[in-house]
């Protein structure tokens, strides 16, 4: 187990926190545009083993893709520890990492919005010190 996949573990051990990604594997990123890099599709439920679940679309990597791994919890808690400290506002957002369409900005603030109703702010600086 590396250093990163132990941090992971011992971060959803302390928080009561589990993660399950079903493969799904059937559409590309719908930011995309048809020109699909990303690998497969899985459905990411966090549940919280006192009650609560936040699920959530999730693309692994092209490199996972082709070597038939599955996504390991360290690598979906590092995505959204970044996605919790985006912008909650779209031309903020759009400020800080580029041009995009406003669809995606206001669904990237949405899912932003999401996490940080649903991480507490001590799991919210506990992912932050996954990687």
């Amino acid at each position: 187990m590396s250093e990163y996949e132990a941090r992971a573990e011992a971060f959803l051990e302390r928080n009561g926190l589990s993660i399950k990604a079903a493969f799904k594997g059937d559409r590309c990123p719908p930011w995309e545009d048809g020109k699909c890099i990303h690998g497969d599709r899985y459905r990411v439920t966090i549940r919280r083993k006192a009650g609560g679940s936040l699920s959530f679309d999730f693309w692994a990597s092209l490199a996972n893709m082709q070597a038939n791994k599955r996504p390991a919890p360290d690598s979906i808690l590092d995505c959204i520890s970044s996605d919790a400290f985006l912008p909650e506002d779209p031309d903020e957002l759009i400020g800080e990492i580029g041009p995009m369409r406003i669809s995606q900005a206001l669904a990237s603030v949405k899912f932003t919005k999401r996490l940080r109703a649903f991480f507490t702010e001590r799991e919210l600086e506990g992912l932050s010190e996954i990687r």
